[in-house]
């Protein structure tokens, strides 16, 4: 479980209940997200969905996260009193998730990086948070020498939150996927370690 300093919390995830499995799928049930994370025509999607997450997750994940948000105590005012007793929300949002995952071979040290959130999530600097913590994870504990991607041409804001975490644009799959009546390009980006060691050199 690891807690990011924007006040979200990336952790396991659970297979029993099956809450996170009802999580996952209204990502993909979800037409404002769907055209962007899956190649599949946008459609409802069921139960099989969840037997296909629960064989990737076990196949193919490197480090598989529920992004949540961590419940924070609030002030609650009530009338006539200026300051009520101190109440604490123990529920946590559900916000998305995030991945990295294998390739054949781990000897090549290469990951691929996922993100998915919700879209009342988005704006609020979270996915830059997620990415950096995700790409310093991967270096550093993980001992990774590339990370690699897929982002969906249209899909502005995540290009950007990529870019600022170092990742380059490496090639496009031209007009490769219909979204929203229209072709799309697939645009594949990277990082190796040596481009992040020089950037955290230009921090210090």
């Amino acid at each position: 479980m690891f807690d990011l300093s924007c006040g979200i919390r990336l952790r396991a995830f659970r297979a029993p209940p099956a809450v996170d499995l009802d999580n996952l799928l209204s990502l993909y049930n979800n037409a404002q997200i769907a055209p962007f994370i899956t190649q599949r025509f946008l459609s409802p999607r069921g139960e099989q969905l969840k037997k296909d997450f629960l064989d990737i997750l076990d196949k193919d994940a490197e480090i598989f996260c529920m992004i949540e948000t961590i419940p924070t105590p609030s002030t609650s005012i009530d009338e006539g009193k200026k300051n009520g007793p101190e109440s604490l929300n123990l529920e946590p949002q559900f916000i998305g998730m995030t991945a990295l995952w294998g390739i054949v071979e781990r000897g090549h040290r290469h990951t691929k990086y996922s993100i998915v959130m919700l879209p009342e999530f988005c704006n609020r600097g979270y996915g830059q948070h997620i990415t950096r913590f995700m790409v310093d994870h991967a270096f550093v504990h993980m001992n990774m020498h590339r990370i690699s991607l897929e982002v969906y041409e249209g899909n502005d804001r995540a290009v950007a939150v990529y870019k600022k975490s170092g990742f380059i644009e490496e090639g496009r799959q031209r007009k490769a996927l219909w979204i929203n009546g229209g072709w799309k390009d697939i645009i594949e980006m990277g990082i190796l370690v040596e481009e992040w060691k020089e950037m955290q050199d230009s921090k210090a």
